[in-house]
């Protein structure tokens, strides 16, 4: 076999842009062709992990409107328990919220705070994360014990305080940090370094100002803070609740909470006045303003904004596109805003205790999620991350940082399948329009070879386009789609079909019974949407403030829900409704869509009506059976209820338990008392209190049922079908009823200067 004769005159080979180990991060997205502030953005929010996760997140957040602002992220520096005393934390925090609800410490993960909220611009993130672990390395001496906590409670907050000895130890590093950053970082170069020292808890003021000035003009005072460390347990909660929490605090055991280390997170800065809601159904925008919800997304909301929405829609921001839009509230559910928060370096402060981010079980954890690594996988991205410079070295954060870039770039790919952004991918444009020169680099590979198989439940998924049904006005062959041909419900099991009522004219326009009624007591209406007419009653207008009727959208919401079961061939055989006003109407309505108006008459039955607790000054005045027989509702008159509306007085302080037994049992009497289907139009709270029991459940906690009812918009339909003998919940026979907010116009706002 011949061999390589030797050269001469050696050159050196050439290499290829995407095997310059020399260079940076950031050099390599500059030469991608991403601006320098874009870049930097881009680094800092997926912390520094690398050039694909960062060019990932740019991607995402090409319809971010803030990608060009300068707005410095926001930097916090904890404490965190790991080992057995979390997971007693992290059990407290499940059993307070089940039941007592969301406190204002749910908001975070267990912690002690040592650096308050500080702002620091983008090219400064790198190096933040690595003070963090110089600092350890220069103190020296690490937890061989636990930290002494001591209880304390009172009336507005419950928690730990840290013992005089452990929180200086705490207290030193915090300072030591401090000085590191400020001797590393203030410089002439970072002018813009937002006033560091200030936001410290345990230092003293800025002596130059609120603006942070070269080193050579300014000095740094640092002074211990008399505040006391602490880990919150409970604040922000109602004293009512104060025994319950109480009682779930003294099962704690501080004397295991050995395990400890440090956590450096940022934050994006409009998260600082909003609260974080997670995604859990998915939404394709309608209108241009509607912002796309993925399963697994984080938005960022105003409560304001929430608790005063009327229709159950508001602004909110994503986490994963920056994008702003508008979304239905009960698509989401709330959860910790640090679940939204970048975790950039991780620092052990106890000894020869491996990261809490790391499993022996090969799986990664990251903020309390798992994420399954294969082990050929976890050790070809560990040797890997000793090719990049830009991964931090010298900390057991290593193996676990190599877990949230994965976390990232899985819930980053989803915005990479857009098609405006396809389109950009595959001409390259977007890497190569400001150096058309650049030698290639590809950035497709690793997402392309990312596998979905070890994904768990925080993967976004895009949303999953259903065929279109029979009642589906959107398909071109709906109108092919003859009676006939659907087979009808005579022939099948046994249904329950439980419908909540439409929009509510109080719910739609707030207080409205001083505008709309005069001196006398007349109706007057005020807004297109407001009913015409309203039925005489004895008690009026007072009697329809817990009473309230359905605006005219609701009306027309429960028709259209009414015609897509008639086209369906849905079969219904009794009627059963709530006494309210709104019910009626909206059982009416349906009824005429289902073309059943003067074929059933409606049965009243105020055993189905809503929890007693939410009216504690009595039961609502009802318009009577013969009030609403006088203004042409087709009530049977005849019909003797299972529950008189009598007995709803005895039941005001009913429990959650006690009114899910009093709806269920309910339903049962009407089921025993008759054959073929049923339909209830009722509450919110009916699809689920009428329907758990009967499929096997149990009845939900005060907290569960108030996240499930802000998951049922007006006019949603529920089926359960009785399949041998055991009763299912089902997917209804028609599409759900959805529509934008539209809020009121007033003219005059065209002739204002």
């Amino acid at each position: 076999m011949a061999t390589l004769p030797p050269r001469k005159n050696q050159t050196p080979t050439r290499i290829c842009s995407n095997m310059k180990p020399h260079l940076t991060p950031l050099q390599t997205l500059l030469q991608m062709g991403f601006q320098k502030h874009r870049a930097e953005k881009a680094l800092a929010s997926t912390g520094n992990r690398g050039v694909q996760i960062a060019s990932d997140w740019l991607l995402a957040h090409v319809n971010d409107a803030t990608l060009d602002e300068c707005a410095p992220r926001e930097y916090i520096i904890y404490a965190c328990p790991t080992g057995p005393f979390l997971q007693q934390l992290e059990e407290f925090w499940a059993k307070s919220r089940q039941t007592c609800g969301w406190n204002g410490a749910h908001n975070y993960v267990p912690h002690i705070t040592l650096v308050s909220f500080f702002k620091a611009p983008d090219e400064c993130s790198l190096q933040l994360s690595k003070a963090l672990k110089q600092v350890v390395d220069m103190t020296g001496a690490l937890l061989d014990r636990p930290i002494k906590l001591e209880p304390y409670m009172s009336q507005n907050f419950m928690g730990f305080f840290v013992a005089e000895d452990d929180a200086n130890y705490l207290k030193r590093l915090a300072l030591q940090y401090v000085k590191e950053v400020s001797n590393s970082i203030i410089s002439d170069t970072y002018e813009q370094l937002d006033a560091i020292v200030a936001c410290f808890p345990w230092c003293g003021a800025v002596s130059s100002g609120t603006r942070c000035i070269p080193r050579s003009s300014r000095s740094i005072s640092l002074e211990p803070h008399v505040k006391s460390l602490h880990l919150t347990l409970a604040y922000q909660f109602p004293q009512a609740q104060f025994n319950a929490l109480k009682s779930l605090v003294e099962t704690l055991d501080a004397s295991c909470a050995s395990n400890w280390e440090l956590r450096l997170y940022s934050r994006d800065p409009r998260l600082a006045t909003k609260q974080v809601q997670k995604v859990v159904y998915p939404h394709n925008p309608h209108e241009t303003d509607e912002l796309e919800l993925r399963i697994g997304d984080y938005i960022y909301l105003n409560s304001e904004g929430v608790d005063s929405s009327s229709d159950g829609w508001a602004e909110g921001i994503s986490w994963l596109t920056g994008s702003t839009g508008h979304l239905p509230v009960n698509y989401t559910e709330r959860t910790a805003e640090s679940d939204a928060w970048t975790l950039h370096r991780v620092v052990q402060l106890s000894k020869s205790v491996a990261s809490s981010l790391n499993s022996a079980e090969d799986l990664d954890i990251v903020d309390g999620h798992s994420i399954s690594t294969e082990p050929e996988e976890r050790q070809r991205e560990l040797q890997q991350s000793t090719q990049h410079p830009e991964i931090i070295e010298g900390s057991s954060f290593e193996e676990s940082e190599q877990s949230v870039e994965k976390y990232l770039r899985q819930t980053l790919q989803p915005c990479l399948e857009l098609p405006s952004l396809q389109l950009q991918l595959n001409s390259h444009n977007l890497l190569h329009q400001h150096n058309p020169h650049t030698p290639t680099i590809e950035i497709t590979t690793n997402m392309s070879s990312l596998s979905t198989s070890h994904v768990d439940e925080i993967m976004v998924e895009p949303p999953v386009i259903q065929p279109p049904r029979p009642d589906d006005t959107l398909s071109v062959h709906s109108a092919e789609h003859e009676h006939s041909s659907l087979p009808t419900s005579s022939t099948q099991n046994r249904k329950v079909y439980i419908m909540r009522h439409g929009e509510r004219v109080d719910f739609t326009f707030g207080t409205w019974i001083p505008y709309c009624f005069d001196e006398f007591g007349n109706y007057m209406r005020k807004d297109l949407n407001m009913p015409k007419v309203l039925p005489q009653r004895k008690h009026s207008p007072e009697g329809w403030q817990n009473d309230s009727p359905l605006t005219n959208v609701g009306l027309y919401q429960a028709r259209l829900t009414g015609e897509a079961l008639f086209e369906a061939q849905v079969q219904i055989d009794h009627v059963y409704c709530s006494p309210s006003y709104r019910c009626v109407q909206t059982c009416t309505s349906a009824l005429e869509g289902l073309k059943l108006n003067g074929k059933h008459k409606i049965k009243l039955e105020p055993g189905l009506f809503e929890w007693m607790a939410w009216y504690p000054n009595g039961v609502p005045d009802f318009l009577s059976s013969s009030e609403l027989f006088e203004a042409k509702y087709d009530i049977d008159l005849s019909y003797t209820p299972v529950q008189p509306a009598s007995e709803l007085t005895g039941q005001l302080k009913e429990s959650t338990e006690q009114f899910y037994t009093r709806n269920h049992e309910v339903l049962l009497q009407l089921l025993e008392r008759t054959t073929g289907n049923l339909l209830v139009v009722a509450h919110a709270t009916t699809l689920d209190t009428c329907s758990r029991q009967l499929t096997g459940g149990e009845a939900r906690s005060t907290n569960e049922l108030r996240q499930v009812i802000h998951k049922i918009p007006y006019c949603s339909l529920v089926t359960v079908e009785q399949l041998d003998g055991v009763w299912k919940l089902v997917e209804p026979e028609c599409l759900p009823v959805t529509h934008s907010k539209n809020p009121r116009f007033e003219w005059n706002a065209l002739s204002t200067t």
